[in-house]
């Protein structure tokens, strides 16, 4: 049975591994909600939903689409398919920013105005992500293990259809152009280096052990120590580990501290019991002893006790008053309490900071990718 089992899998393996034998293609939201789209360029093709004729427009156009109608056509919440604009012989322009590939225009959900997605080639995605995630002035192996963990999320959400999932419905995009998923930019804000990172780690994505495809995740600075995807989030993420990172301590944000008023801080540790753990907590709370490496903070009301992690805490104070979760907290006298913090960000998976001393130091990319992955092993797809 255990043998029969063993082959089920390698053979879901390989053919996982060979659905991407060639680069795939990435669908952006790289706009949401809007209620008038200019879209410009040169030789433009536009195919409208329902009307499979192309409809070609020879030297320079602009298209205007007016989506305020939408809220009372649209029957359903789900949304549609507009119209996809394409260009024969060069870049098409949206918000003033050039971009290459298709731009798909669909109804927002509910029909409050329209979505643009962009669809492209996945390395040329990574290109135009670098420069928005990463410093394009930062030595070249930072940049390639930039390069990796971005493309390894990107595939993972591709693959797995998580927006999709998560919403309910076809969404006609893989992931967001936004801090919730990865930032990238435009056609112009490619450089040399940025574009030769991408070049450099064409294909190549870090896989546990298992060889199932996983989101790789990155932040600004982890502080002195990264936290596992279940101490930041809800659920275990196969092939991670909390490593130490002496390395970007003399960068970027300083150690911070920051006072909150008490009452503030107890709204907060009251909604997240509400929110996370449904528990609406009426009783006088009280904090057990804290410290920079607890992921969470212990709560006593009555004989009661709760643990709340402090990632929930920062969702709820926000990030200026929280900007990672790398803090422990300190009661004053004054009515007061004092997060008392360490880096910016969740800090799961790579320290950006982190991979920018350790290339200065002459590591390589797969060096930087080994410390704060090492239970991960990289692998070409295409």
């Amino acid at each position: 049975m255990l043998k029969i089992q063993g082959l089920i899998l390698l053979f879901a393996l390989n053919a996982w591994a060979a659905s991407i034998s060639s680069e795939p293609s990435i669908r952006v939201r790289i706009a949401k909600a809007i209620h008038d789209v200019n879209i410009s360029g040169t030789d433009l093709v536009k195919t409208v939903s329902g009307q499979p004729i192309e409809q070609y427009y020879p030297g320079k156009k602009r298209f205007v689409f007016n989506c305020r109608p939408l809220k009372s056509l649209v029957k359903k919440n789900e949304p549609i398919l507009l119209a996809k604009i394409t260009s024969r012989t060069g870049l098409m322009e949206f918000n003033q920013k050039k971009y290459r590939g298709s731009l798909f225009l669909v109804s927002s959900y509910k029909g409050k105005g329209c979505d643009v997605i962009n669809k492209l080639n996945l390395e040329t995605y990574i290109s135009s992500l670098l420069p928005k995630e990463m410093n394009a002035k930062w030595p070249l192996e930072a940049l390639k293990a930039q390069a990796v963990a971005a493309r390894s999320y990107a595939i993972h959400l591709i693959k797995t259809k998580q927006v999709k999932k998560t919403n309910g419905f076809e969404t006609y995009y893989d992931l967001e152009n936004s801090e919730k998923h990865q930032v990238n930019g435009s056609f112009f804000e490619v450089t040399y280096e940025t574009s030769k990172a991408t070049r450099l780690t064409r294909g190549q994505v870090l896989l546990p052990k298992s060889q199932r495809i996983t989101p790789i995740f990155f932040h600004s600075k982890c502080g002195g120590k990264t936290r596992l995807p279940e101490q930041v989030w809800s659920n275990k993420v196969d092939g991670y580990s909390s490593v130490d990172c002496p390395y970007c301590h003399k960068h970027g944000v300083a150690d911070w501290k920051i006072d909150i008023p008490k009452s503030r801080f107890d709204h907060a540790l009251r909604k997240g019991m509400q929110v996370y753990q449904n528990k609406d907590i009426k009783s006088q709370l009280s904090l057990a002893p804290d410290d920079k490496s607890y992921p969470q903070l212990r709560l006593y009301s009555n004989d009661d006790v709760h643990l709340l992690k402090k990632s929930r805490i920062r969702s709820i104070l926000g990030r200026k008053k929280a900007p990672s979760n790398y803090f422990k907290f300190e009661k004053n006298n004054n009515n007061s309490i004092t997060l008392n913090g360490k880096g910016y960000g969740h800090g799961v998976g790579l320290c950006q900071f982190g991979a920018y001393e350790m290339a200065k130091r002459g590591y390589s990319y797969t060096d930087i990718l080994a410390h704060y992955f090492p239970e991960m092993k990289l692998k070409k797809l295409y």
